[in-house]
């Protein structure tokens, strides 16, 4: 029994290496923990059903393999390697006794992963201890010798040096480790003991177990807050005087985590007596019951199906008309009134919503609010956005806005860290009246300060459907109180810091804090009331005219004002659905308890009815809320990133490097397009592709699709530089009679056409073939040709358009010099989206 409590340990813990819950994501200390379990758990006492059954159970868990991620996937994929075990007659005894084993490890991995969802998502809504807790804790830390005073849910520790604010939270007493670990534990019992005994005795020998377990557990999350305690305090009284604190990774270390176990595995191996010996599944010979099979499995299968639809399913009413009414009356922060243009520099060019408002406004009917509400204002809006306020709102409008949503309408509101500006403030006056806030706080990757990736989730919430991945700046954080409502983006690896108020921004200085709370956050919110909704961000930096076109950021903004452009529905059964289902799934383990191995059974058709319903509702909320219909027409140019890896901006940032192209991608907008970084097939969406000096391997298929891209009319700019000596350029061109000669390196003044300016260039390859444009010294250095009805259009001095020669940063204000080479891309791009012109006209216009 020792062995299968310490493989439950190891499994407990891979999810933190699994999920990136606290650190990033390593895959090898995941896998090597799930096969240390198994090796650990092999020869389980655990009960098979008849071989019909396990064929049965293989069916029934292939669709969750096929629909799940990893390392969700894990659990399903281990149980049908195990039963595969133990079904195939194989004249050997090793393959059944480890089969059992895989089996079991794939049922605990399968409750692990549903604990750590109901864990990530009951910590995000709130971390704080109950009170009561947080006494206990209090007055474990005074037994220690510390000297402590509670205030609130934080413990105040007082040492020789500093008082450390250590929270009282969830993860201090109960971590994520440890909640698989009592789950896993329970499950471990439930099948490895009693199938042997009579009725009392079985009941006895399950109920017994199981209840010495709880409390072990329930006995061991004190004592371990108690050790984290002193360590901590150990660690503060052994840190040098001058040298800064570094305590709180104590608390996000998984192998800690994992040494902690020792505790309960040790007690579990004590006080917990060993299973019977392994009970044979039911010879083959006995007549299967697949009339009890069928009602079990009903039963099952629609309770699940409708408790994972209640959980997942997002219901939507009709939609409206779009209209959009946006609060620059409140906020002077991101306006949106000045556009974005060739003339405009600096950093107020860059923090302004001026692209995604015209973005926007290409999908609905956009306005202004610039005078204070009144009883009229709201009357012919459908959406009313809330962005980055700094003035706040007095009551009567707040009495406005929640009638407003009351009756029907949709609010967007986008704060940022903080409280900055006193956003946080202005917003809550509004969130308050539906039941939620946000949190005057910044959220930061543990390990990666200033950067966040979220995934989106294999069935995710309608707002972000059409997003693969989003970069986050620096958000707060909201907390849930008691809105009726769902964590649309929710996330874990984080630590929330507070305010630091004597900072002009607010922004609290990067250092190790006790009072910093860890693990998932909620950091985008929807809410509804009455037929109206809500939904709050908390990132308003992402939308800014630097950052609003990196990946999935439009697509967020999108996504959320299609949401709110539909009614809520009133009465939405999701109880009803939610207390249906677990009545139905308890009637049919009832169904089925008296049949050997039956609960492989329930939980194999329990998953098949999960994942149908998560496939039903990711398919039913893409009907329900598709991407939004363009209305007015605009140009669409994608920068590839299949055969180009160029640097590109981060939430804006640029690093002014010799081989990058942000400031030229995002200098785009400026001429009133807008930019989509994109791969594969979805890189011939747009009406102009733009190759930043290609360095990857061409896929064949990429090329066809290039060249049948150009033949149907659309266009194509690549830059190529010398600098690109792994360039894959000429693998592109040649099926256009073009390529790039970077023997000779050329430089000199360029001869542009008519009206273009003209500047030095210190390095250019010779371009062959087609039409040229642009020379130096009679050597073509930008060609064009014409290909069915699109154009392709070469550059050979791509790196003058690098960020080292741009100017560095996206916040340059440009001398004269500087602004020629603007004015150069400016001239370019317009030449080659416009469609109107041959490359004879262009030369003509240069002679």
């Amino acid at each position: 029994m020792r062995r299968m409590w310490i493989g439950l340990a190891l499994l407990s813990t891979s999810w933190l290496w699994g999920l990136g819950y606290y650190h990033e994501t390593s895959w090898p200390l995941w896998a090597l923990a799930v096969l240390g379990a198994t090796l650990l758990l092999a020869h389980a006492p655990i009960t098979l059903p008849k071989p019909a059954g396990i064929w049965e159970a293989i069916v029934l868990l292939l669709p969750a393999v096929a629909f799940l991620r990893w390392p969700h996937r894990a659990g399903p994929l281990l149980l049908v390697a195990g039963l595969l075990l133990c079904a195939v007659p194989i004249p050997r005894r090793w393959p059944r006794m480890l089969g059992l084993g895989v089996v079991l490890t794939g049922a605990l991995v399968l409750v692990q992963s549903l604990a750590m969802v109901v864990y990530a998502n009951a910590t995000a809504r709130s971390h704080e201890l109950p009170r009561f807790l947080a006494h206990l804790l209090a007055a474990l830390t005074r037994v220690l010798g510390a000297e402590v005073t509670l205030d609130g849910t934080t413990l105040a520790l007082r040492t020789v040096r500093a008082v450390h604010r250590l929270g009282a939270t969830w993860e201090l007493l109960l971590d994520p480790a440890t909640a698989c670990f009592l789950v896993g534990g329970i499950v471990l019992l439930s099948l490895t003991h009693g199938e042997n005994d009579g009725l009392k005795e079985r009941s006895r020998s399950r109920i017994r177990p199981r209840a010495a377990f709880l409390l072990i557990v329930l006995v061991w999350l004190p004592v371990r807050a108690a050790i984290l305690i002193s360590v901590f305090l150990h660690r503060d009284f052994r840190t040098e005087y001058n040298e800064p604190f570094t305590l709180m990774n104590q608390f996000w270390s998984t192998w800690l985590h994992l040494i902690l176990l020792a505790g309960p595995v040790f007690l579990s191996t004590q006080f917990i007596r060993k299973p019977a010996a392994e009970v044979q599944p039911a010879s083959s010979e006995q007549r299967y019951s697949w009339g009890a099979s069928l009602r079990m499995t009903g039963l099952v299968f629609i309770g699940a199906l409708l408790l994972t639809a209640a959980w997942l399913w997002n219901p939507t009413g009709p939609r409206k008309a779009g209209r959009v009414l946006v609060d620059e009356q409140h906020s002077r922060w991101e306006p949106t009134q000045r556009a974005y243009d060739v003339n405009w520099y600096g950093p107020e060019a860059g923090y302004n919503y001026a692209c995604i408002y015209d973005y926007c406004s290409r999908f609905y009917d956009m306005s202004r609010l610039e005078a204070p509400l009144d009883a009229n204002t709201l009357d012919d809006c459908d959406i009313l956005v809330v962005k980055t306020p700094t003035i706040r709102y007095d009551p009567n409008e707040v009495a406005q806005i929640t009638d407003f949503v009351e009756d029907g309408g949709g609010l967007l509101l986008i704060g940022d860290h903080t409280n900055v500006f006193t956003m946080g403030t202005c917003l809550n006056d509004i969130a308050r009246s539906f039941g939620f806030t946000f949190r005057h706080d910044c959220l930061w990757h543990i390990d990666r300060i200033g950067e966040q990736v979220y995934q989106v989730p294999v069935v995710p919430h309608p707002i972000v459907q059409n997003m693969s991945e989003l970069d986050f700046a620096t958000s707060c954080s909201i907390d849930p109180g008691d809105s009726r409502g769902r964590a649309v983006i929710q996330a874990a690896g984080l630590r929330s810091l507070p305010a630091a108020y004597h900072v002009g921004n607010f922004m609290p200085p990067i250092e190790d804090r006790a009072d910093a709370r860890y693990g998932s956050f909620i950091q985008l919110w929807a809410a509804e009331r009455g037929t109206g909704r809500v939904v709050a961000f908390t990132d308003s930096t992402i939308f800014s005219n630097f950052a609003t076109f990196e990946p999935g950021k439009a697509e967020l903004m999108l996504g959320m004002l299609e949401w709110l452009n539909h009614h809520s529905v009133r009465r939405w059964p999701g109880i009803a659905m939610a207390v249906g289902g677990v009545m139905l799934m308890v009637l049919g383990v009832v169904t089925a308890r008296s049949r050997p191995g039956a609960w492989l059974l329930v939980l194999a058709v329990a998953v098949c009815g999960g994942v149908c319903a998560a496939a039903g509702v990711r398919i039913a909320h893409a009907r329900a809320v598709p991407a939004p219909k363009e209305l007015r027409p605009y140009v669409q140019v994608v920068i590839d990133r299949t055969v180009c890896d160029a640097p590109l901006s981060r939430n804006g940032a640029i690093l002014g490097q010799a081989n990058g192209f942000a400031i030229f991608e995002r200098w785009i907008l400026r001429l009133g397009y807008f930019i989509s970084r994109r791969r594969g097939s979805d890189a011939f969406a747009g009406d102009l592709l733009v190759l930043f000096c290609p360095d990857q391997r061409i896929d064949e298929r990429f090329r066809e699709r290039l060249v049948e891209y150009v033949s149907a009319g659309g266009r194509v700019l690549l830059l190529d530089s010398p600098e690109n000596t792994g360039s894959t350029a000429n693998s592109l061109l040649y099926p256009f009679g073009l390529s790039v000669e970077r023997n000779v390196p050329i430089s000199g003044p360029l001869l542009v056409p008519s009206g273009w300016p003209a500047i030095q260039v210190n390095s250019a390859c010779r371009v062959a073939g087609g039409t040229p444009f642009v020379t130096v010294a009679n050597t073509p250095v930008a060609a064009q040709v014409n290909h069915g009805r699109g154009t392709v259009a070469v550059v050979g001095f791509g790196s003058t358009f690098s960020d080292a020669q741009m100017g560095m940063t996206g916040e340059v204000i440009p001398d004269s010099n500087l602004r020629r080479l603007f004015d150069l891309e400016f001239e370019l791009l317009r030449a080659c989206t416009s469609g109107l012109q041959s490359a004879e006209a262009i030369m003509r216009r240069q002679d």
